[in-house]
């Protein structure tokens, strides 16, 4: 195994998408810019606020970060739980999260590849906590998916994504006149971008409106799900409502 001086020697080669401090206190250096970089400090004082009882109460609490990315959000759960496991399906992400995770000896951090889209049941055990950041707007099948994010919840999950924004609902006619089914928000149909490094893994991705969203969480079993505010000086898209966060418990 490498040493941690040459571990960090070659995450300073690379760029990242987030910034990490390193134990030596230098830092990773990043290929988006500043302004980006704010969505990440503002998903993590949102997280850390709506889980604030939550690690309190227990340092016992169990993990799982969906699309767990370069391990940002992992490692920072790390911190207050027994064990985190990383969801991740492009290998290369995989890897720098293994590479940060060895540096900053996160030892119960696992990261492992598996595309969401086409997981079947029962592929992991169930988590106390589970995150999803950045996730439901780059699906195609996104209520697949939220079917498989419900099964691995034991206790809260968190989505934060775009949204459409906009929203509908309303009664519709469903096969005749007098027959009328509810419409309760809907899913934008919207291009995916499958050669960005940072993408959707299909060139067709749904973004959920928020009504729809809630709805469909609701649907699915969660007794209390709410929008959770974004703080002062918030990342723009958080801050306008173009991106939100929900916590939806059981």
């Amino acid at each position: 195994m490498k040493d941690n001086v040459s571990v960090e020697d070659e995450i300073l080669r690379q760029k990242w998408f987030y910034k990490f401090r390193l134990p030596s206190g230098r830092e990773t250096e990043q290929y988006v810019s500043e302004e980006i970089d704010k969505i990440h400090q503002t998903r993590l004082s949102m997280m850390m606020d709506a889980l604030a009882g939550d690690f309190a109460e227990s340092s016992d609490l169990t993990a799982i970060d969906l699309s767990s990315h370069q391990g940002f959000f992992s490692i920072e759960m790390a911190k207050h739980c027994r064990s985190v496991l990383g969801l991740e399906y492009q290998q290369r992400h995989i890897d720098s999260a293994r590479l940060i995770t060895q540096a900053l000896s996160a030892t119960n951090v696992k990261f492992e590849q598996v595309d969401l889209e086409h997981m079947a049941p029962g592929s992991f055990d169930p988590a106390d906590l589970v995150i999803a950041f950045g996730l439901f707007y780059n699906l195609e099948n996104p209520i697949g998916v939220l079917r498989r994010a419900r099964e691995l919840t034991r206790r809260v999950l968190l989505i934060e994504t775009q949204t459409t924004i906009l929203d509908l609902e309303g009664a519709i006619d469903s096969g005749h006149h007098s027959n009328t089914n509810y419409m309760h928000g809907y899913f934008g149909l919207l291009s995916g971008n499958p050669d960005n490094i940072d993408g959707s893994a299909s060139d067709i991705v749904l973004y959920p409106s928020p009504r729809a969203l809630i709805w469909a969480l609701k649907k699915l079993g969660f007794g209390r799900v709410r929008t959770l505010s974004p703080p002062a000086g918030a990342y723009q898209q958080l801050a306008t409502g173009k991106r939100i966060m929900i916590e939806a418990r059981f």
